[in-house]
């Protein structure tokens, strides 16, 4: 071995020393050497009372009766409040859809322009006048004889048939369009 190794060794081992040294000068912590705590007092556990137990309520069969009938008699008030109730808000959601439906007809009726306005009166005009000529029609009362025409070169046009008369839609509730849409 040269010299350097030599050295090197010592050198190793003095070091380790000094580390034993500084290990065995620092005292480590020992449960006699840590400050002292109060011990946890014992729980003292008291015992529990026991509860008495209950006496039933003894009833005679007036008693019970008269219980039974109050009983059948909250129930069927109750019974005619929660109806009350209900029609209430089925008449107050009626109303609601009512108000939205009169507000969706007035926005579409703003939107509609003028020109769209006047071709929409023009063909209510044409057909009011059309069922006023179907309804001002002579009986069976009086019979005139209609000429014949001649029919060489003339076309004999067909009146044209009348026009069916058209019920008044039927303004339909919210939960009957529900029920209408339902199936689509």
């Amino acid at each position: 071995m040269s010299d350097t190794e030599e050295l090197f060794e010592e050198r190793n081992v003095k070091v380790e020393i000094k580390e034993e040294k500084q290990r065995e000068e620092t005292p480590t912590p020992t449960p006699e050497s840590e400050p002292d705590l109060p011990e946890p007092e014992e729980v003292i556990e008291k015992p529990k009372k026991e509860k008495k137990p209950r006496k039933k309520r003894v009833l005679t069969d007036a008693q019970k009766e008269q219980l039974k009938a109050n009983l059948a008699k909250g129930r069927a008030t109750s019974l005619a409040n929660r109806k009350k109730k209900k029609k209430l808000k089925d008449i107050a959601k009626e109303e609601k859809t009512i108000e939205e439906d009169t507000k969706i007809f007035e926005n579409l009726k703003k939107k509609l322009t003028s020109k769209q306005i006047a071709e929409e009166n023009d063909k209510l005009k044409s057909e009011l006048a059309e069922l006023k000529a179907t309804m001002s029609k002579p009986k069976k009362a009086e019979r005139v004889p209609t000429p014949v025409p001649h029919t060489e070169n003339k076309k004999v046009e067909a009146p044209p048939p009348p026009m069916p008369v058209i019920p008044e839609k039927k303004v339909l509730s919210g939960k009957q369009k529900r029920m209408m849409l339902r199936g689509l």
